[in-house]
């Protein structure tokens, strides 16, 4: 019982020791959406900066924060919304391997109000807007296989594949057949597609170990690293009918968590911000 309560004192003090973000304020433009993350329009946008916490009250911690602060910007068209996140970066990490991971970043509201900015709690179910650098590799130069990562690779035959050596994928697994030694990918895991037209995943949960694919998804984005920053938009209508939708309305709350993939951060080892008040400028 003392550590019960040791460890709910801790997080207590942690959350509550937290400064308070000013509110959001998403403007309201008349033209087309800058979903262009290096479009000239943000340069006229205000930024909000959200300070970042290292993440310490769930396993696996993250010992020491590498970025203390994220800078935020948002416009609205009355139809459709874009986030817009920028942070600091020394390197762009898109590949993932053994001991090593991508750079990514996340947006998260509250579908219940009782929600906790902490991956929700049961009864307080929220939803995440996922990017990852990875992803973003794949759209940009191709899917990032072996021998992106191990480029003197030999392997002498996948008898199941087409073409010739390197057997790139997708292209040399254009046969359905080959698809059953993909295990992942049969199995319908979303993080196994060969194909990915968007660089983000729409998840929800209700607390830690809740976390969920969502198989509809509306957002779309694009990340830019240039510079020593990654900046990254997120894009999607402000009203949807599905129900694992966050809906936009004049006032609302998000969240943000950021991974360092050359700090290795993955999973829980992670940067996180409370819940920030946005507005809807009319």
């Amino acid at each position: 019982m003392k550590i019960k309560l040791f460890i709910l004192s801790s997080l207590f003090c942690c959350v509550s020791s937290i400064a308070v973000a000013e509110d959001i304020v998403i403007t309201k433009v008349t033209g087309d959406l800058p979903i262009n993350p290096q479009d000239t329009l943000w340069q006229q946008t205000p930024v909000q900066t959200v300070a970042m916490l290292a993440q310490q009250m769930t396993m696996p911690t993250l010992a020491t924060a590498s970025i203390d602060k994220l800078s935020v910007q948002a416009m609205h068209d009355s139809n459709n919304i874009v986030w817009r996140v920028s942070w600091a970066d020394a390197t762009a990490d898109g590949n993932v391997d053994t001991a090593r991971f991508a750079d990514a970043v996340a947006l998260e509201f509250p579908l219940d109000q009782a929600a906790a900015p902490m991956m929700g709690n049961k009864g307080g179910k929220v939803q995440i807007l996922y990017w990852k650098g990875l992803w973003q590799k794949d759209i940009d130069e191709g899917f990032q296989d072996v021998q992106n990562l191990y480029p003197n690779f030999w392997s002498d035959l996948y008898w199941f594949a087409e073409g010739e050596f390197p057997y790139k994928i997708p292209a040399s697994f254009k046969n359905p057949v080959s698809h059953q030694w993909f295990v992942a990918k049969q199995a319908g895991n979303p993080m196994s597609s060969f194909e990915r037209s968007q660089p983000i995943e729409e998840l929800s949960a209700e607390g830690w170990g809740t976390l969920t694919h969502q198989k509809e998804s509306v957002t779309t984005g694009k990340g830019v690293w240039q510079n020593g920053q990654w900046v990254v938009t997120f894009t999607r209508p402000l009203k949807t009918d599905d129900i694992n939708d966050h809906q936009f309305n004049d006032k609302g709350q998000i969240a943000f968590a950021v991974w360092q993939g050359g700090d290795k951060n993955v999973g829980g080892r992670k940067h996180w911000a409370n819940w920030v008040t946005y507005q809807l400028q009319p």
